[in-house]
């Protein structure tokens, strides 16, 4: 005699909660597994690959210069920090596709320049594109 012969209907509904429980909790970790806001994923990577020489704060320079609004902003132009001859004399504004390109190879998109940065993974670079993005202007 089992559990399902003696109380047929507690043991469906047994199942039934068992069921979506399971269906919950495999959506509450999908959900958690992912970043939560779209620049969550930009903040970490910007964090664990620019973080240590740049900043998103206003005028807190680092080793490099901080890059809070620096969307659409000329290149190499921030009062504060020493910037290398190339890019001084760079023309280039930081859009995305120039941001793409920087974060793709620095010395190839400006040769000269300091910085020495390459991302080969487009979804990295637009991540952290997108996190510059929504940071304050200075």
């Amino acid at each position: 005699m089992t559990l399902a012969s003696i109380y047929p209907y507690r043991w469906k509904l047994l199942r039934f909660t068992a069921m979506i429980a399971v269906l919950i909790i495999a959506r509450w970790t999908q959900a958690g597994a992912q970043t939560g806001t779209p620049g969550a994923a930009g903040a970490k990577l910007f964090a664990q690959q620019c973080g240590t020489c740049h900043s998103v704060k206003p005028g807190e320079v680092r080793a490099g210069p901080s890059l809070a609004g620096i969307v659409n902003k000329t290149a190499g132009k921030q009062a504060g920090f020493t910037y290398s001859d190339a890019l001084k004399r760079s023309p280039m504004k930081w859009n995305a596709v120039n941001l793409d390109r920087w974060l793709t190879d620095s010395n190839v998109t400006v040769k000269g320049s300091y910085m020495n940065y390459r991302q080969a993974d487009a979804a990295k670079r637009k991540a952290i594109i997108a996190y510059l993005a929504s940071t304050p202007a200075q």
